[in-house]
């Protein structure tokens, strides 16, 4: 969005919305426009970093040269375009390959760095991620490169200490952090490298203090790429540092007190050795990696450490459509080093044939898997470990019966309907009653009406001029304790006139910290219900997966905006939880 909006529409806030709907409109790109936010200067500010525009950069400008000689729309986004970035993502692809091999030669022989090269591009979820279905556009390859240079300049600078490579260095990390901010951990790589007991750690002080005009240069830079982003943020919000991500999405977030080691490691539905196995030599390879460079140790175990801790971290730990963990690709650079000597030990042991034979059969699984998951026959984002053995090593499409194995998630369906198999597999857990006669929730006694009533003294009345909104919320933990719930919604209304279409709405969403996310606002036609009678209404809502924090709310509020007043009663929440938790293990 980033290219097309400033150089061929020159609206970079997005001040003609109807470009957009257009745009979404003719290329179907998404349902909805989720990629910005509108802030409250009426400007809009992009969900995502600028990093990945700047990689698009050269390949946009070449399909603007290219487009004008055949019939596709010179508009950034038709198939020329299209064509041209995919094209450009290969080649980064490529250059991190590339690069990932110069980075093993320090450390082992060509022989053994064919092999972890092949283990990681075929024996992981890189192949999908880099290769299959447009996945290579996104973030996880553009910096699984930008690592594999950051490790190459970090090395070559310990070596020669020349100029040229802090000033690559900076670069490069720089646009990792702009890529994705959780990327400013790329900074201990150069600051733990060559430290490993005492008298490195002086050792390694000594030599920024000796080259600190160099350090100085490299500051200056990094601050220079990150200003990219910073800049943008204050010409379109009017601030520099904002979250525009974190307040369109508040529903996902960094809970650093809870981490998911165990799902991004070991469950079906998204762990890391479950789906890459192989990997499981590169863990091994730390051990001979302190033994044999111990001074490039620290600073990859402190990398890994802190990647997986962010990645664990975030609430929505599967990351949505992908096959395993894409947002752990990036962290395949630091582990290609200790994978790198498990290779070099193994092949020069006696187990030799075995490894070779689990390393034939973990890349065959890895490249079969990724053409299942091609073909929608594993699922992007709700595995279990049922449905996976299910589908183990098929071929056709999955039947209804292997469906029914998949984890209930919030991209499982768009349409919420509580069905007769929902009701079997549920029980009521938890309500919430608001009947107007005890309880009032700060309800002044002149919105209440004592003369129409569905039970008890009393109703509420929401009218024009006075109150015309009422909500209903329950925290989470008075809800649930399990991973999900479906919520019945209901109340009484009465009716004293027939109203206009738009007069009253219904709305059902969550908040976290104040911040409205799953907002629904369902569809109901008050102009056929009974007037001067009370009608029964009800919604269902399922409330996301893993919800961040058990403070997170819910809300149901219904509005009156009519002129003629309306009777409501006995609001009721109720909560449904699964039976059976499924887990992810």
């Amino acid at each position: 969005m980033y290219l097309p909006l400033t150089f061929k529409y020159h609206d970079l806030t997005i001040q003609n919305i109807s470009t957009i709907d257009l745009i979404l409109q003719k290329y179907h790109a998404s349902e909805t426009f989720y990629q910005a936010i509108q802030y409250e200067n009426g400007n809009y500010v992009m969900r995502y970093p600028i990093g990945l525009s700047i990689f698009y950069l050269p390949f946009y400008f070449l399909a603007d040269i290219i487009t004008p000689f055949t019939s596709y729309p010179a508009d950034g986004f038709s198939k020329p375009y299209q064509i041209c970035i995919l094209i450009g993502c290969l080649i980064y692809s490529l250059i991190g390959l590339f690069t990932l091999r110069k980075v093993l030669l320090f450390f082992v022989d060509d022989k053994y760095v064919a092999i972890t090269m092949v283990i990681i591009a075929l024996g992981t979820n890189y192949l999908f991620h880099a290769g299959i279905h447009g996945q290579g556009a996104m973030s996880h390859n553009f910096l699984f490169t930008l690592y594999a240079l950051i490790f190459y300049y970090t090395i070559v600078w310990h070596k020669h200490n020349k100029l040229k490579d802090v000033i690559f260095l900076a670069l490069f990390i720089g646009l990792a952090m702009i890529s994705r901010a959780s990327e400013v951990v790329a900074l201990l790589i150069p600051i733990s490298f060559n430290i490993f007991n005492k008298s490195s750690f002086f050792e390694k002080i000594k030599l920024l203090k000796q080259f600190k005009n160099q350090i100085i240069l490299f500051a200056i830079i990094l601050i220079a790429v990150n200003s990219i982003q910073l800049l943008y943020w204050k010409y379109s919000s009017g601030s520099f540092f904002i979250n525009p991500y974190g307040a369109s999405n508040p529903g996902e977030g960094l809970e650093l007190l809870h981490p998911h080691f165990s799902e991004i490691l070991f469950s079906f539905r998204k762990g890391l050795f479950i789906y890459t196995p192989i990997l499981i030599f590169a863990f091994m390879g730390f051990h001979f990696l302190w033994k044999v460079k111990k001074e490039i140790f620290l600073s990859i175990l402190i990398y890994c450490f802190l990647s997986f801790y962010i990645v664990a971290s975030w609430s929505c730990w599967w990351f949505g459509s992908c096959f395993g963990n894409r947002a752990l690709i990036p962290t395949y650079v630091a582990l290609s080093i200790p994978l790198a000597l498990s290779v070099q030990y193994f092949i020069t042991s006696k187990m030799k044939l075995i490894f070779l034979i689990l390393v034939g059969l973990f890349t065959t699984l890895n490249c079969f898997q990724s053409w299942q998951i091609y073909q929608g026959i594993l699922h992007e984002s709700n595995m279990s470990r049922a449905y996976y053995f299910s589908t183990f090593l098929q071929i056709s499409p999955p039947n209804e019966e292997q469906n029914k194995l998949l984890l209930r998630g919030k991209i499982n369906s768009y349409e919420e309907i509580f069905t007769k198999n929902d009701s079997l597999i549920h029980s009521l857990a938890n309500f919430r009653i608001q009947n107007f006669e005890t309880s009032r929730d700060q309800i002044s006694l002149k919105d209440l009406s004592t003369d129409i009533k569905h039970s008890g003294k009393s109703s509420l009345i929401l009218k024009s001029g006075s109150l015309q909104k009422f909500s209903l919320q329950e925290s989470l933990e008075n809800l649930t304790q399990k991973k999900y719930t479906w919520i019945k919604a209901s109340l009484w209304v009465f009716l004293q006139e027939i109203p206009m279409e738009n007069d009253i709405s219904i709305a059902l969403h969550m908040s976290h910290n104040k911040y409205i996310f799953k907002l629904t606002r369902p569809k109901f036609n008050f102009t056929t219900l009974k007037i001067n009678c009370w009608n029964r209404i009800e919604f269902t809502y399922l409330t996301p997966e893993d919800l961040r924090s058990t403070r997170d709310r819910f809300y149901f509020t219904i509005e009156n905006k009519g002129k003629s007043p309306i009777n409501i009663d006995d609001v009721l929440i109720e909560s449904y939880e699964p039976i059976i938790d499924q887990s992810v293990f």
